[in-house]
This record gives structure tokens, sequence and C-alpha cells, in this order.
């Protein structure tokens, strides 16, 4: 999940969705980042290594064409991490990716959410709120649960700016409010 907006990763990462999702390709696309970035997640520090500004351009360069070639990407993502390379923006490469994939998420329709519990809600109550999300808002929503013993009992759901908050410390605060008058 992105901490802040990485002007890079947004223009780069909106070209490749775009060019991407204009060849119909964004699928093609998402199998070879997986295929690269589980290569770079593997050896994290091999990695750091290939992307160091210290390296030359012309080894770097090598090394990646040998990279995509091993991995077998396809003609788009691999001219892409060449492009980078020769830009010198593989360093954003991860964040690059990640901008990639919430345009692809939206782009199907598809939001995250989080929904906070006092208590662990199990996987198939998270699949039946998630259906019911999907026939009232229209999408997709993606749940992330987060556990937050200060609710004490009941939910709050954040979906983008969406907040229905339905936790028993909001309800008590509610009452303890109208009590006072």
């Amino acid at each position: 999940m992105k901490t802040k907006p990485d002007k890079i990763a947004i223009r780069y990462g909106g070209v490749l969705f775009e060019l991407a999702h204009s060849g119909y390709m964004v699928k093609d696309v998402l199998k070879d980042m997986s295929r690269l970035r589980n290569c770079i997640e593997a050896e994290p520090n091999e990695w750091l290594r290939v992307v160091s500004p210290a390296l030359p351009l012309y080894t770097q360069r090598r090394i990646i064409e040998k990279l995509v070639v091993s991995l077998k990407l396809g003609n788009l993502l691999s001219h892409f991490v060449l492009m980078l390379c020769q830009n010198r923006r593989l360093p954003h490469v991860n964040l690059i990716f990640e901008e990639f994939l919430e345009r692809a998420r939206r782009a199907e329709g598809i939001v995250d959410g989080v929904l906070e519990t006092a208590l662990e809600v199990s996987d198939k109550e998270i699949a039946e709120l998630q259906k019911s999300l999907k026939s009232q808002l229209g999408k997709s929503v993606d749940l992330r649960q987060e556990i937050n013993e200060s609710l004490l009992g009941g939910v709050t759901l954040t979906i983008g700016s969406l907040m229905i908050d339905a936790s028993t410390r909001t309800r008590l605060n509610k009452l303890r409010t109208a009590m006072k008058g």
C-alpha cells in the first residue's frame, strides 16, 4: 500500500497502464509484473545493487536485459523496464507497479476497504459482507480487516471517503451525549 504519492510512480505507472489498457494487455502485464516482483523480493540485496546509481548504466542495462529474457517477460513490460533502466528510474519500480495495479483495480471496479472490528471476523463472514457491499455499491470491495479492541463491539467500515461506524463505542458516546441534554 502506498504511503504517499510519488510523482514518478504516478506518471510512469499511468503510462504503463494506458499502454496496456489500450492494447488489451492488462492481465498479461500483471502476470509479467508478478514474476518480476517475485524475483525482486527473492533477492532484495541483489536488486539494490543492480539499481544502484553507482553501477554504470551500460552494466545495469546488460543485467536488466538478461533478467527480462530469463523471466520471459512480454514485449510491453520488457521495453518498459529497459526504458526505466535507461532513465535511471529502476529504484521506483515497486511504486510504479503499485500505481499500475491500483489503476487496473479501479478499471475493473474494485475498491479497497478497511473493516475494523474488536474481534477477528471469519473469512466466510468477510466474503458475505463483500458480496453484500458489491450489490449495494455496484463495485467489488477488497476488505482488509483490522482488529481494534477499543471498539468494544460492532464494526467500522471505511471504503474510500465513505465511513460507516456501527461500533459500540460510538453508540455509547452518542447515548452519553444525549443524556447530557
